[in-house]
């Protein structure tokens, strides 16, 4: 109640009220990041994307060294195209507001099993002592950050979540029959 009386008062008095970390932050964003018209904003948005599909897709031809014991080129490759592709769409709606669309409530787990995910393939790839099944885990991990990263995807698609989850439990329970 006391936020919405200084509010009140400072847009009726013509007084700066005090902003909180997250409007400064968002503040600050806004003026490092210059005014893009919406073409210019696909543009850019098409542009990171492709170099972040290049990248992950370029990692699968370091498979063979993943296989050999060598994962660190493929895990890093991968993990950073993904990391660039989803910073992509910062061009679309911007930084600030895309961070708060990833911490939704109905994005939160898919936001947090994707960055869980990329951080754990990174670290089993760099830890420096033998992991047995290294080459295993890492494959896991990197199914994982796909699966998360459709279920991030398909939660701005609207009933799409539904819709294969759906699909889902028709396929498993057809299969009992």
């Amino acid at each position: 109640m006391e936020s919405l009386y200084q509010s009140t008062r400072a847009l009726l008095t013509g007084e700066e009220r005090e902003r909180s970390v997250g409007e400064q932050l968002e503040e600050d964003v806004c003026a490092a990041c210059p005014q893009l018209t919406y073409k210019q904003r696909l543009i850019g948005f098409c542009c990171c994307f492709g170099v972040g599909l290049l990248i992950e897709f370029g990692s699968f031809f370091r498979l063979v060294e993943l296989v050999e014991g060598n994962p660190k080129p493929f895990a890093i490759m991968y993990s950073v195209g993904n990391i660039i592709s989803i910073c992509s769409s910062f061009f679309l709606s911007g930084p600030w507001k895309q961070c708060k669309k990833m911490v939704a409530p109905t994005r939160a787990v898919a936001t947090g099993v994707y960055v869980g995910s990329i951080a754990l393939t990174l670290f089993v790839a760099c830890y420096k002592q033998t992991i047995p099944a290294r080459a295993l885990i890492i494959i896991v991990l990197i199914i994982i950050q796909m699966l998360a990263l459709i279920w991030y995807m398909l939660s701005f698609i609207p009933y799409a979540r539904d819709f294969v989850a759906d699909l889902c439990r028709r396929t498993c329970c057809d299969c009992d029959r």
